[in-house]
C-alpha cells in the first residue's frame, strides 16, 4: 500500500493532458488547463462560472442534464459522445464520461471529456464519401463490381438489374464465371488482368437472367492486398449488343452479296488469298449457269436474281460446312473446298452438278425453270502465291467445261 507521500495531491489534476471540468448542479466550478484549452477560454472566467447550456449543443442538452442528474446521484456515466461549443463559437464533438464527487460536504460531478472534433469531421466526410459513392453507384448505366480473389462477387451497382435482370443482392456472394456462358472466358479476362494488372475495353458475354446471351466490353484492374498479393478485381463493364449487332452488320453488308447473302467477290478472294499463303492442299471450282441469259430474256431479270439466290441455296445446303462459297459476279460463282485433294474435289463438283439438275426452279406465274452448271475444277500447287495463279486454271477449266457441250465438270 502507498503510503501518504506518494499520494497525488488536487493540484495533480491540473497537469493532466485530458480535459476536466467540475459541476455543481448545471454550473461549471473548476476547469484544468486542458479543458480551458479546448473550449478557447481566454480567462478561467470565460468557463468556470457559467452554466453548462452556454457550451452544448441545444439539441444534446437535455441528455448532458439527465446524465449530471444521474451522476449527483451516485452514478457513473459511460462514455458518450456530445456536441458542444468553445468560448468562441467552433463546434467541437467531445467524448464525456461523469462521476460523483464529494466536496467540502457538497456533492459535485466530475467530467472528463476528449476533443473528438478530427475524427467526427473524419468520418462525416467519410459517410459523405460513401454517400456520393452510393449515388453515383444508383445512376449509373454501366456496371460496377468487384471480386474477391477466389473470383466471389463482393459488389454489384444497382445498375446490373437493369443489364442483367437480377438484383444486385442476387450476384454478391456469387462466382462472377456464373453469369458468362462458357467459364473459359472469365478465366481468360482474369489471365490477363494478373499479367498485364488491368484491361480495357476486353470483350466478353454474359447470360442474362432470361437467358439471353449479350456482348459486353470489361475495363477492371487487378486489387492487391498490403503484402501485395492478388486480392481480386474491380472495373466496369457494359452492354455492348447494339454495338455488336451493328458491326456485324456493317461486317455483313461490307462481305456479303445482297442478292444471295453469300460471300462477295471482295470477301471470297480475300479468304482464297489467305488460305493460299497457309500453303495447306485446297480446291477451287469455278460455277457458272448454262444458258442463263436465256431466263433474263425470257422471263425477266427479277425472275433471273430469284433463280441466282435459288441456286446459291442449293449449293449452301450441299457444300461441307468449312468450305466457302462466293459470287463473283453475275452467274458465276467460286467454293474454296479447303483441305481437299483432286479426287475427291471432282467427287463433290459432280455432286453439286447433279444437285442443280435434279432440283427444278419455280417461278411466280408457274414457270419453272431447268437449271444447269458448268464447273471449271483447280487444284492448288505449292507455288500459287496470288488467287490468280489458281483461278486462271479455273477458268481455263470451266472454258472446257462449256465448250464440251455444258452441265459437266473439267479440270
Amino acid at each position: 500500500m502507498a503510503d501518504a507521500a506518494s499520494q497525488p495531491t488536487g493540484e495533480w489534476i491540473d497537469q493532466l493532458p485530458a480535459c476536466v471540468v467540475m459541476l455543481v448542479g448545471d454550473t461549471v466550478r473548476y476547469a484544468n488547463p486542458a479543458a480551458l484549452r479546448l473550449l478557447q477560454a481566454r480567462e478561467p472566467c470565460d468557463v468556470i462560472g457559467r452554466k453548462v447550456d452556454a457550451f452544448i449543443h441545444p439539441l444534446d442538452l437535455h441528455r448532458v442534464l439527465a446524465r449530471l442528474r444521474h451522476a449527483e446521484g451516485g452514478g457513473i456515466n459511460p462514455v458518450t459522445e456530445i456536441r458542444a461549443y468553445a468560448c468562441s463559437g467552433q463546434p467541437l464533438m467531445l467524448a464525456m464520461s461523469s462521476a460523483t464527487l464529494q466536496v467540502k460536504g457538497q456533492t459535485a460531478v466530475l467530467a472528463s471529456f476528449l476533443d473528438m472534433t478530427e475524427r467526427a469531421a473524419m468520418e462525416q466526410r467519410l459517410r459523405q464519401t460513401d454517400e456520393d459513392f452510393q449515388r453515383m453507384m444508383n445512376t449509373m448505366q454501366d456496371v460496377f463490381y468487384r471480386t474477391d480473389a477466389l473470383g466471389i462477387t463482393r459488389y454489384v451497382c444497382p445498375a446490373v438489374k437493369h443489364v442483367l435482370g437480377y438484383t444486385a443482392e442476387e450476384i454478391i456472394g456469387l462466382p462472377a464465371a456464373a453469369f458468362y456462358p462458357d467459364p473459359s472466358e472469365r478465366d481468360a479476362l482474369v489471365a490477363a488482368i494478373r499479367k498485364q494488372g488491368a484491361v480495357h475495353d476486353f470483350p466478353g458475354r454474359m447470360r442474362r437472367k432470361d437467358g439471353v446471351i449479350i456482348d459486353i466490353s470489361i475495363s477492371t484492374r487487378a486489387l492487391r492486398d498490403e503484402r501485395g498479393q492478388y486480392a481480386g478485381v474491380e472495373g466496369i463493364w457494359r452492354d455492348i449488343s447494339e454495338r455488336k449487332a451493328l458491326e456485324r452488320r456493317l461486317e455483313h453488308l461490307a462481305t456479303r452479296d445482297s442478292l444471295t447473302g453469300i460471300h462477295n467477290r471482295h470477301s471470297i478472294l480475300g479468304i482464297l488469298e489467305r488460305l493460299l499463303q497457309r500453303k495447306a492442299p485446297l480446291s477451287v471450282l469455278l460455277l457458272d449457269l448454262d444458258h442463263f441469259k436465256q431466263v433474263n430474256d425470257g422471263f425477266g431479270h427479277a425472275a433471273g436474281d430469284r433463280v441466282l439466290g435459288r441456286f446459291a441455296e442449293i449449293i449452301e445446303s450441299e457444300k461441307r460446312s468449312r468450305d466457302f462459297f462466293g459470287r463473283l459476279g453475275g452467274e458465276e460463282f467460286l467454293l474454296i473446298l479447303d483441305g481437299t485433294d483432286e479426287a475427291e474435289a471432282q467427287s463433290i463438283a459432280e455432286r453439286l452438278r447433279a444437285a442443280v439438275c435434279a432440283r427444278p426452279i419455280a417461278l411466280p406465274g408457274g414457270a419453272v425453270v431447268a437449271l444447269t452448271v458448268s464447273i471449271g475444277m483447280a487444284p492448288s500447287r505449292a507455288d500459287d502465291v496470288r488467287t490468280a495463279d489458281v483461278l486462271v486454271r479455273a477458268d481455263r477449266a470451266l472454258y472446257c467445261a462449256k465448250a464440251t457441250g455444258r452441265n459437266r465438270v473439267c479440270a
